[in-house]
């Protein structure tokens, strides 16, 4: 299973304010995509979607930007994903075909297994992983995921 390209971005976005946007600092789409390695044109349709999520709140004008709508340790990467993929699940029907339904049966499991994983995980867990790796690099500004 992979991410679209626009979960990723998405997810770098959000680790780029969790990380560079802490104590409610606002950010401009320009200094989250050179933090988070994202083209900053895609970046900002992202921000939208992500806006529209809730999951982050935009300010306009000077000293705009934006912000994180709610604390990372509230951010759920199950709840990013579904609200960037939406639910996406296997719509062919298989009746009477045993390969096929053999195939979405795995998916499923595929699917189920890999929610538990995301449920499981918070911006601000994947933030302070982040910051771990950052101090032993010794690198302060600069991260991959």
């Amino acid at each position: 299973m992979s991410a679209p390209r626009t979960t990723e971005y998405a997810v770098r976005g959000l680790l780029a304010l969790a990380l560079e946007g802490e104590n409610g600092k606002v950010r401009q789409a320009a200094e989250l995509a050179r933090a988070s390695g994202a083209p900053a044109k895609f970046l900002e349709q992202v921000l939208g979607l992500l806006r529209k999520g809730g999951f982050v709140k935009s300010r306009r004008g000077a000293g705009g930007g934006y912000e994180l709508a709610k604390s990372a340790e509230k951010i759920r990467m199950s709840e990013v994903i579904q609200w960037i993929e939406g639910e996406g699940g296997d719509t062919v029907n298989h009746a009477g075909d045993h390969l096929g339904e053999e195939w979405s049966v795995l998916r499923e499991r595929a699917r189920e297994a890999a929610q538990q994983v995301f449920d499981g995980e918070t911006l601000a867990a994947m933030a302070e992983r982040v910051r771990g790796r950052r101090a032993a690099r010794g690198k302060a500004t600069e991260y991959q995921i």
